[in-house]
């Protein structure tokens, strides 16, 4: 039975057309221009019927003038109910960083970490830099769109969002992979021992990357957030001294460092592996007073190690789960505990958006709110693309772009060296 069509008023393409072009889009990972060239293999081969092809700017343009709309209804799903924030501060793209919030039902229902329909994109603010009383001000604005103030606040632990959410009074859960890494890092980034690991890491890495015993050399050891990122580097290292009898004698040379810093990367293999598993249970089941209670217990049992590295790393998790009880209301209550999802959110932007750092944030950044709407699944979304068309003009599109966004060096550059 063919699908019926629905003619979308002052659009050439019917909504199923714009539909399969923004989801083909937002699914596959391809850039408008090879969008355009799919929906022109699909027309010949299912019979769409097509006399014209959509162009990559009209399908960019549908999925603007869609995330417009989603963008700007968001705020009302929320206006009679309580809702969580998780909020942060993107990257520096070009001159500009843009601030992120995102809502999210304050109850955990499911097992299953955040996914990107589970979220609504309530708030776009983009600056030159931001500090505690401009979040505080973009908190402000937030509270207004939706009507209400948040339950509670999600972050990593950045100061300055950290100082607007302390004068605004909102409850602030921590952003448990970020915190974890920090309390890890302030126990073992000054530790001479994991020092001069590093060193011979990074040495090794140097010397031997056009040699023989290159196959063997470590994954990259990240200079940002490098604790969140050690499991790599403690897998690589505990395989290197189990199978260190079957290196050859110019390996095991180069490779010995490994097995003589064999009690730090057992320590270390250990508490990661209680923390990964932490951070699954966290993520999948949120913070309740009986799940943190669980949770330190089990991390109680799993750092038996009696270093003195451990035990410290052991005691700043239980004291740091201890305070995020404290903030949990009642019994019942299970509560979102991390922000991935928003990070999750800017890395697809990154990912699409332009490439030439000039260009900054554009009104491309529009595709955040559709992101969130269709979800990452590869399942048809129920969006009435039609409905959200017919609602937004391009004049509203360039409205927006000009009170929110900022002149970025792109267009910067090209008024200094105008004609």
């Amino acid at each position: 039975m063919p699908l019926e069509m629905k003619r979308i008023d002052r659009h050439t393409y019917p909504d199923l057309i714009v539909k399969l072009a923004i989801e083909l889009y937002l699914l596959s990972n391809c850039g408008f221009q090879k969008v355009s060239e799919l929906m022109s293999y699909l027309n010949i081969f299912f019979g769409l019927g097509l006399k014209r092809i959509p162009c990559a700017t009209a399908i960019e343009n549908w999925v603007k003038k869609s995330g417009y709309t989603i963008y700007h209804r968001a705020p009302k799903s929320f206006s009679e109910k309580e809702f969580a924030e998780i909020v942060d501060e993107s990257m520096m793209l070009g001159s500009e960083k843009m601030l992120l919030t995102l809502g999210v039902e304050t109850e955990k229902v499911d097992n299953n970490a955040l996914k990107h329909d589970d979220v609504k994109v309530l708030n776009i603010a983009v600056a030159s830099k931001w500090n505690g009383e401009t979040v505080k001000d973009n908190l402000e604005e937030t509270e207004k769109k939706v009507g209400r103030r948040p339950l509670y606040v999600i972050s990593d632990n950045d100061s300055k969002l950290r100082k607007a959410f302390r004068e605004k009074g909102y409850t602030w859960i921590r952003d448990t992979g970020h915190t974890i890494a920090i309390l890890i890092e302030q126990v073992y980034s000054k530790d001479e021992d994991f020092m001069q690991y590093s060193k011979h890491l990074s040495a090794v890495k140097t010397r031997e990357v056009m040699r023989p015993g290159s196959y063997l050399l470590p994954p990259r050891m990240r200079t940002i957030a490098r604790f969140m990122n050690l499991s790599p580097i403690i897998s690589w290292s505990m395989k290197i001294c189990r199978n260190f009898s079957k290196l050859n004698d110019e390996e095991a040379k180069n490779f010995r460092f490994v097995k003589d810093y064999f009690p730090l990367i057992e320590e270390l293999e250990q508490i990661f592996n209680c923390v990964d598993n932490f951070l699954e249970q966290a993520k999948n089941k949120g913070f309740s007073k009986e799940n943190i209670d669980t949770c330190i217990q089990e991390i109680k049992k799993c750092l038996s190690h009696q270093a003195t590295r451990v035990q410290r790393v052991k005691s700043a998790l239980c004291a740091y789960l201890e305070e995020e009880k404290a903030k949990i209301p009642n019994e019942k209550s299970r509560w979102h505990c991390s922000s991935d999802i928003v990070e999750s959110l800017f890395g697809g932007y990154k990912f699409r958006r332009a490439r030439n750092p000039l260009h900054g944030i554009t009104s491309y950044v529009l595709v955040l709110p559709l992101m969130s709407a269709v979800g990452h699944e590869s399942n048809p979304s129920n969006i009435n693309f039609k409905e959200h068309l017919e609602n937004v003009y391009m004049k509203d599109l360039s409205r927006w772009t000009e009170n929110v966004l900022t002149d970025n060096l792109a267009v910067k550059r090209r008024k200094i060296l105008a004609a």
